[in-house]
């Protein structure tokens, strides 16, 4: 009885260790792969990309919102500090 028991101790234990080391990666090793493809966007409701609505109201907003981009520069052309 104790040999059956040991054997099956011994093979539940011999799989749960294969089945952990199937999961366990090396990150350092991949460090330089690349990344993987993002998914597919879903087929139901997708229209396609950003159109000129889109742009307008972007900037409608910007507006709204108090940005000028005559701010964006002082006055010898450069990058102005915020």
């Amino acid at each position: 009885m104790t040999r059956k028991l040991f054997i099956a101790l011994a093979i539940v234990t011999l799989s749960a260790s294969a089945a952990s080391a199937a999961y366990h990666h090396h990150h350092a090793l991949n460090a330089n792969a690349a990344a993987p493809d993002p998914a597919a966007p879903p087929s139901i409701g997708w229209t396609g990309g950003p159109n000129s609505t889109d742009h307008a109201t972007y900037l409608r907003n910007l507006h709204d919102s108090g940005y000028n981009p005559k701010n964006d520069r002082d006055a010898n052309g450069n990058e102005a500090a915020q």
